[in-house]
C-alpha cells in the first residue's frame, strides 16, 4: 500500500514536472517568437526609414539641379542679352572710331577691338553652355566639344578627344546632368590640376555610356581629405541618373573621373 502511495506520488511528481517543462518550453517559444518579430519589424522599420531618407535625398538633390539649372539659364540670359548687347555696342563704337585715328596708332586700335571681339565671342559660348534649352538642343556629345573647343581656344591645357563606338541619343534631362558633371570636372581641372593633358573619352556600346575624363596633374589624396562641395555635387548628379559615378586620384598621379549610365540598348 506504501508502494502505491509512493508510485502514484511519483507520477503526480512526474506529470508536474512535465507540465511545468511544456509551459517553459512554450514560454520560451513565445518569447523567441516576440524577439524575433520584433526585431523583423524593427529591422523593416529602419529600412523603410533609410529608403524614406534616400528617397528624400535624391528630391531634395532633384531639387537642388533644378535651382541650380534655372540659376544657370538666368545667368546665360543676363550674358547674352545684357552683357552681350553692351560689349557689342562698345565694340561697334570703337570701329567707328577707328577712322578718325592716325595711322600709326590704327594697328594697336585694331587689336584691341579683335581682343575685345574674341572676348565677346568667348562671353556668347560661355552664355550657351550655361543655357539648359541650349544644351538640350544640341545633345551631351556636341555640348562637350563645344566645352573642349572653349578651353582650346583659351589655351590651359592640351586636350586629347575620343569617341568610341556609333553615337546614340539618351534622355534629354540625363545629358544636360552628364554634361554639368563633366562642365564641372573641367573646371576643377584647370583651377586646381595644374596638369598639361587631359584626356577625354566617350564610349558608346550596348549597355552603357561611358565617360571618363583622366589628367596628368597633381592630384590629391582621397583618403586624407574632405571631398568638396564640387565632389558631392557630381555624386549626387550621378546618382539622380542611376550612373556609376568613381573618382580615381593619387597624390602627384592626376585624377580620373568616370561615369557609366546604363542605356540597356538592344542589339538589332
Amino acid at each position: 500500500m506504501i508502494y502505491s502511495y509512493f508510485m502514484e506520488n511519483e507520477k503526480e511528481v512526474i506529470s508536474l514536472i512535465i507540465y511545468v517543462s511544456v509551459l517553459i518550453v512554450i514560454l520560451i517559444v513565445f518569447v523567441v517568437t516576440f524577439f524575433l518579430a520584433y526585431q523583423r519589424r524593427k529591422t523593416e522599420l529602419l529600412i523603410e526609414k533609410a529608403d524614406q531618407l534616400r528617397k528624400f535625398e535624391l528630391e531634395l538633390s532633384k531639387a537642388q539641379t533644378e535651382i541650380q539649372e534655372q540659376t544657370f539659364k538666368n545667368i546665360s540670359w543676363e550674358l547674352h542679352d545684357n552683357i552681350g548687347q553692351l560689349l557689342s555696342v562698345a565694340k561697334m563704337q570703337l570701329n567707328m572710331l577707328q577712322y578718325d585715328l592716325p595711322e600709326e596708332k590704327r594697328k594697336g586700335f585694331e587689336e584691341a577691338s579683335n581682343v575685345l571681339g574674341q572676348g565677346l565671342k568667348e562671353l556668347r559660348q560661355l552664355s550657351h553652355t550655361l543655357n539648359t534649352d541650349f544644351v538640350s538642343k544640341i545633345g551631351l556629345q556636341e555640348s562637350i566639344e563645344n566645352e573642349i573647343n572653349r578651353f582650346k581656344r583659351l589655351n590651359f591645357l592640351n586636350i586629347e578627344y575620343e569617341v568610341e563606338g556609333e553615337p546614340y541619343n539618351i534622355d534629354k534631362k540625363d545629358e544636360i546632368i552628364i554634361f554639368r558633371i563633366y562642365q564641372e570636372c573641367f573646371s576643377n581641372v584647370v583651377k586646381y590640376s595644374k596638369a598639361s593633358v587631359l584626356k577625354i573619352l566617350l564610349k558608346y556600346s550596348d549597355s552603357e555610356l561611358f565617360v571618363s575624363a583622366t589628367d596628368n596633374g597633381v592630384g590629391f589624396d582621397a583618403a586624407s581629405e574632405n571631398e568638396g562641395t564640387g565632389l558631392m555635387n557630381m555624386r549626387k548628379r550621378a546618382e539622380l541618373i542611376g550612373a556609376d559615378f568613381s573618382i580615381k586620384t593619387q597624390k602627384d598621379e592626376g585624377v580620373s573621373v568616370t561615369l557609366r549610365y546604363p542605356t540597356k540598348r538592344k542589339k538589332t
